[in-house]
């Protein structure tokens, strides 16, 4: 039986192409996102994921539609500020850290809690989204980076703590991929030149290969945990 999937942040970019995915199984799917759909056939809930009631609440409203909710995908995400340091605002810094770390820690956490009140934690799983920003030093990444470098952390102490519950938790760490914003961006003049320059593959990530990538580590990957895996396209594997 297809189980439900949570996927926050799942109204546009890589999230939505997780849910087109999931869809495509035959899974029935709930997205939780603050920002409007970019589509109108995606369809979501608000929801703050730093919230913790809200949590409760979203869950709760999702498993009467649909079921039990028993896997889940915490693609939310908020952007840096993307300057020096010393230039960062404080406040700025924690709203960063709180939507990508505490508020994956809520979700992922009250879908556990769900489950183990319902008794059926085997064979569920999370997978959250890191970065390549994850990985070694960045310029101007002092807020993105390091949250993203804490979501990693999170979920290797997360699997380790809910292995025994039957649940596995991965994390994805995506490379510069070619969603609406970035097309935006270059639209707009950005060159991602350089960067597909550095890029041993030579090119962009597009959203439906990273959302592949996603369920198969979601659903598919049945003796994987505790991994971050970039989807990068040989870019943390530069070595200069």
């Amino acid at each position: 039986m297809a189980g439900h999937v949570a996927v926050t942040g799942g109204s546009s970019g890589i999230g939505a192409a997780v849910v087109d995915r999931l869809r495509e199984r035959g899974h029935p799917v709930t997205v939780w996102d603050l920002e409007p759909p970019a589509r109108a056939d995606v369809g979501h809930d608000l929801l703050d994921v730093t919230d913790a009631d809200a949590v409760a609440t979203a869950l709760s409203e999702a498993e009467a539609r649909g079921g039990a909710v028993r896997h889940l995908v915490a693609s939310h995400g908020i952007r840096g500020a993307f300057v020096p340091a010393l230039d960062l605002d404080v406040a700025g810094v924690r709203r960063v850290l709180d939507v990508h770390v505490v508020g994956t820690l809520l979700v992922a956490s009250a879908l556990t809690r769900r489950l183990v009140e319902l008794g059926d934690t085997d064979g569920a799983s999370v997978v959250t989204l890191a970065s390549t920003t994850a990985y070694r030093g960045w310029s101007h990444q002092s807020d993105y980076g390091v949250a993203k470098a804490a979501v990693r952390q999170l979920t290797e102490n997360l699997a380790v703590e809910w292995a025994r519950l039957g649940i596995r938790v991965n994390a994805v760490a995506p490379g510069h991929t070619l969603t609406p914003m970035v097309r935006d961006m270059v639209d707009h003049g950005y060159d991602v030149g350089p960067v597909e320059a550095r890029t041993p593959l030579g090119r962009l990530c597009t959203p439906e290969e990273m959302a592949r990538e996603i369920v198969h580590l979601l659903l598919d990957a049945s003796f994987v945990t505790g991994v971050c895996l970039p989807v990068d396209g040989g870019w943390t594997a530069v070595g200069k």
